[in-house]
């Protein structure tokens, strides 16, 4: 479930909050980390159109990269396959080295790397995207995460806040803590931030009505959506284009 939330109703929920969570486990004791992401679609932006037309299984993929040099989380990068099936999302990745992450994209078998059978499937599922449905490097996105999973051990409650969210449809090679940002490509320069609440089932009851309190409100709501309505040449071009995914 996610939220564009203000400052202020960030600072209010993290208030209310905070005393039933802990930073995420992956996030190195502080809970903020920075993402770099590389995504692909093709020359007809179909990962884009699937969303926008609801289209009950799709599929996104993109290398991810977390943390940087000097901070906490050590540089790590992934290549993931983000799958939406009848309303749920799975996540299936692979951690690679990133120039390795980034043969993968091309349609390439990573050279000097073990990898499991269950990797090997995975790969094969990039490999018919890039092959069959002309996947290619589109735009590169870069956030700061601060993450937080629930104290009670038996809950699997996850909580994400990103926020100086950047984008590029240039320089598609990404690199840890890349900031290599026009500043006018920032999505929320207000200082609004996203807000993603995961967990399976249903949301708690005490959860959501604190959310509710704060004045949050659920929407739908993709970073390489935004960014590609508000700068690509092909989306432009194309007469149905919608109309923003956010306002």
């Amino acid at each position: 479930m996610k939220f564009v939330v203000a400052a202020e109703q960030r600072a209010a929920l993290f208030e209310r909050l905070s005393p039933e969570l802990r930073p995420d486990e992956n996030a190195g004791g502080s809970a903020c980390y920075p993402v770099v992401s590389l995504y692909y679609d093709n020359e007809e932006r179909d990962c884009h159109w699937e969303r926008v037309r609801g289209l009950g299984s799709r599929r996104k993929l993109r290398v991810r990269l977390y943390g940087s040099a000097d901070g906490n989380v050590a540089p790590t990068a992934f290549v993931e396959v983000k799958h939406k099936c009848d309303g749920r999302g799975v996540k299936r990745r692979v951690r690679l080295p990133l120039e390795q992450a980034l043969d993968v994209g091309r349609g390439l078998r990573p050279g000097g790397v073990c990898l499991s059978e269950r990797d090997c499937r995975m790969i094969e599922e990039v490999h018919g995207l890039v092959r069959h449905r002309g996947f290619k490097p589109v735009m590169v996105m870069r956030y700061d995460r601060t993450a937080y999973a629930a104290i009670h051990p038996a809950s699997d409650l996850r909580i994400t806040f990103d926020t100086g969210i950047f984008y590029r449809m240039e320089n598609l090679t990404p690199e840890p803590d890349d900031r290599r940002f026009d500043p006018r490509h920032e999505m929320h320069p207000d200082g609004r931030a996203v807000m993603e609440v995961k967990i399976t089932g249903c949301i708690p009851y005490r959860l959501s009505r604190t959310i509710a309190a704060a004045g949050c409100k659920l929407q739908s709501h993709s970073k390489y959506s935004s960014a590609l309505e508000r700068i690509d040449p092909v989306l432009r071009a194309t007469p149905a284009a919608g109309s923003p995914v956010i306002a």
